[in-house]
């Protein structure tokens, strides 16, 4: 097929023709292809749409993105989705006209730039992102604060903080967010000082986001938190249950410890945790030492969830719960493969701890 039989076909052909005239006019890229290649990408066929949009990738200059930007405004959301994916994907080659478009009068359009900035994963769009932080409507800086941690921008810290302290109602908690995808020190400071003085509606997406983050330099902080407001224990220890168990009780004192392994029992009394969450809980709960009504961990041992009833059965063996040796031997008995060695090792540790208790 050549270019004029390519580009007649793509106007005015069967599907299965447009589609197959989409991809050969990748060989020609001329102005009026791309108009072409842009007039089909508005089809209502998608796979005419997917096709133009294949060719459209593989030519990808600035000629491509200035073509695209229009169809951002088009009515029809399938249009516009399709403009915003190859936007995200072609925006290097011509990053002047996204800024340009986050200077856009309509609100929706700067919305899309800082969407599309954030989706390219390009650093480089962290300071288009910064700079709207300072627009006058608060959805489009809620957008430039998802943007900002979506690219993990550590300059964006401080910013973020002072958002999150401040900001909108929304905008607070995405500046949390945020501030948990950029793993950098000064980020974990953030959230800790924030933790500090957090009302109780922020408390949650800052655990959250410090679990994310996986830095031992918030178990002391979130000890001390676990203390002064252990109401909150569940989601506090579920944080601290993120971190690496043996870095946790290092920290911990043994009054510290006591408290952990309360709210520990009373969160999986609960019932309400995801079997990893659950299962890192048992982690922390079976270095930590101390041992717990063994109702909780009887539970647990029966749930069925595979995740959740090795961690249990490691638990139940350090802590030396001797009354949960029954269960464990029905358990065996079962002959399940995944629980086998767990098991065992379990069942040699509760013997071991049996004769020196003789």
């Amino acid at each position: 097929m050549d270019r004029e039989t390519a580009l007649r076909e793509l106007n005015a052909g069967s599907p299965d023709l447009q589609r197959r005239a989409a991809r050969v006019l990748g060989r020609w890229t001329d102005d009026q292809v791309l108009d072409a290649l842009i007039g089909a990408l508005q089809s209502p066929h998608r796979g005419i749409r997917d096709a133009a949009a294949d060719t459209l990738i593989e030519i990808g200059d600035a000629r491509t993105v200035k073509r695209l930007l229009p169809l951002l405004r088009s009515n029809t959301p399938a249009v516009r989705n399709s403009a915003r994916w190859l936007l995200q994907l072609l925006a290097k080659a011509a990053p002047d006209m996204l800024i340009d478009l986050s200077r856009d009068p309509d609100l929706r359009m700067r919305i899309f730039a800082a969407n599309i900035m954030a989706e390219t994963g390009d650093h480089e769009m962290a300071a288009p992102l910064m700079d709207l932080l300072n627009d006058p409507d608060e959805n489009v800086r809620d957008a430039a604060v998802v943007g900002l941690g979506r690219l993990g921008a550590p300059e964006s810290v401080v910013r973020l903080e002072a958002i999150a302290s401040d900001g909108g109602s929304w905008t607070r908690f995405s500046a949390i967010d945020g501030l948990g995808q950029i793993f950098s020190p000064d980020a974990v400071r953030a959230l800790l000082r924030l933790l500090a003085s957090a009302p109780e509606d922020l408390l949650e997406p800052l655990l959250d986001a410090l679990a994310r983050q996986r830095s031992v330099d918030s178990i002391l902080p979130l000890i001390q938190k676990l203390h002064a407001a252990p109401a909150q224990g569940s989601l506090i220890v579920s944080a601290l249950a993120a971190l690496p168990p043996a870095e946790v009780v290092s920290r911990a004192s043994l009054c510290d410890r006591a408290v952990i392994t309360g709210a520990i029992s009373e969160a999986l009394r609960q019932n309400g945790k995801g079997p990893d969450v659950a299962a890192a809980l048992l982690n922390l709960l079976g270095e930590l030492g101390m041992k717990v009504d063994s109702a909780v961990l009887f539970r647990l041992l029966v749930s069925g969830q595979r995740v959740v009833q090795q961690a249990a059965i490691r638990a139940a063996g350090k802590l030396g719960q001797a009354d949960l040796a029954p269960l464990l031997h029905q358990l065996q008995s079962q002959g399940d493969p995944l629980l086998k060695d767990e098991i065992q090792a379990a069942l040699s540790h509760l013997g071991e701890a049996g004769k020196e208790r003789s």
